[in-house]
């Protein structure tokens, strides 16, 4: 089941990079040419948001049928010592899931807001999300 969980996840997160970077694209490009908010704007962030959140049930999955949190909570300062430990128990769960929540506000408040300021609000949360999100991914392990 582990194995399962751990492709789907690696593989959802490609699509996850491909949804964010449109999303980002077509939020920079409203800005600059001052359009108002289509439906291929919607969709892209609709799109980006469900994948996102589908990645952090996995991971969540992940994270509690895996090692990582038996792990924690048998030797949590083994945990903090070793640096490989450390970063998939505590810093990747935890910098995805504050990234998630700024895509996931930024959504919210694109849907509220209209105009450029639409825009400019998704280009913020957004960026803000994905590269804290990026910055916590195991690159060497997506490959």
């Amino acid at each position: 089941m582990e194995t399962g969980l751990l492709h789907t996840h690696r593989l959802l997160a490609y699509l996850f990079l491909l949804a964010a970077l449109s999303t980002i694209a077509l939020a920079v490009h409203g800005l600059l040419t001052h359009r108002s908010v289509q439906k291929n704007d919607q969709w892209a962030v609709r799109l980006t948001v469900i994948t996102a959140h589908i990645q952090l049930l996995l991971g969540l999955g992940l994270y509690f049928v895996g090692p990582w949190f038996s792990q924690l909570l048998s030797d949590p300062a083994e945990v903090m010592k070793t640096a490989e430990l450390r970063w998939f128990s505590v810093e990747h769960i935890f910098v995805n899931l504050v990234g998630i929540v700024l895509i996931t506000i930024g959504s919210a408040k694109f849907k509220r807001s209209s105009g450029a300021q639409s825009f400019k609000t998704l280009v913020v949360y957004m960026s803000i999300g994905l590269l804290l999100i990026a910055s916590r991914v195991p690159f060497d392990r997506l490959f």
